[in-house]
């Protein structure tokens, strides 16, 4: 069974998502030293431990999408949810300023349009039953 063109492209973008984290990894660890001496709000060791581990999460899940397995699915699902709630509990607990404060509302509604399309796509019983064949 070919793979359905929602799936291509949420695999696509679980892969952007991955590279986007690697970035963040990988540049948060070439100016260690410069952020080091900041006084930032999130731990920077939290910051770049969690950014590495959803970039190789979600390169694997990408690749999981991509080949159709069954996995992939079930834990595009769950690890989208937890990234999610992971970057709220960032925001919520680390977050000073007045600005982020003001734009929670349209974050969650982000949020919430996000986790609707990834929950979606795959739980639709077509994308469902490619990833059972």
């Amino acid at each position: 069974m070919p793979r359905p063109t929602s799936v291509t492209i949420l695999a696509l973008a679980v892969l952007c998502l991955s590279l986007f984290n690697l970035l963040g990894a990988v540049s948060g660890v070439q100016r260690y030293a410069f952020l080091s001496h900041l006084s930032l709000s999130l731990p920077l060791a939290y910051h770049l431990g969690s950014r590495a581990v959803w970039s190789v999460a979600f390169g694997a899940l990408a690749a999981g999408l991509w080949w159709l397995k069954a996995w992939g699915r079930v834990g595009t699902l769950a690890a989208f949810t937890l990234y999610v709630a992971q970057s709220w509990f960032d925001r919520l607990m680390f977050s000073r300023t007045d600005y982020a404060r003001v734009t929670e509302p349209f974050w969650l509604a982000l949020t919430v349009v996000g986790l609707a399309l990834v929950w979606g796509v795959l739980l639709w019983p077509k994308v469902r039953q490619s990833f059972s064949a």
